[in-house]
């Protein structure tokens, strides 16, 4: 009985954190991040910028995210905040430029990468 109300504890807790897997949907979404990276670079190296709620493009948006952020590196969509790195999708410049080790992540769609807690 144990087991059954771990497992499905775990499940509520992932259930609505999975990737979208509409090929055009991840296709805009990487083309709005490319967008973004260039009309809100972050004003100093290393440093990150928000993107506002009422700046996020569509396809973005249609991801219901907590946050946008641009980093140098590319644009985090966070999609649920989580104590050890949250879920959401990252579209990096290129896949080298990943800010967590590759085993936490998988690629729904070329260049768009989905993680969870890692």
């Amino acid at each position: 009985m144990i087991w059954f109300a771990t497992a499905l504890a775990a499940a509520a807790l992932t259930g609505c954190n999975r990737p979208v897997s509409d090929p055009n949907q991840l296709k805009a979404v990487r083309a709005e991040a490319l967008v973004l990276m260039k009309t809100h670079r972050p004003d100093l190296p290393g440093k990150e910028r928000d993107v506002p709620k009422d700046q996020w493009p569509t396809a973005i948006s249609h991801l219901d995210p907590v946050d946008v952020t641009v980093y140098p590196w590319g644009v985090d969509i966070q999609t649920r905040n989580y104590f050890d790195g949250g879920y959401g999708y990252e579209v990096p410049l290129n896949k080298s430029a990943l800010p967590m080790p590759v085993r936490c992540y998988r690629e729904p769609s070329e260049g768009v990468f989905w993680h969870g807690p890692c």
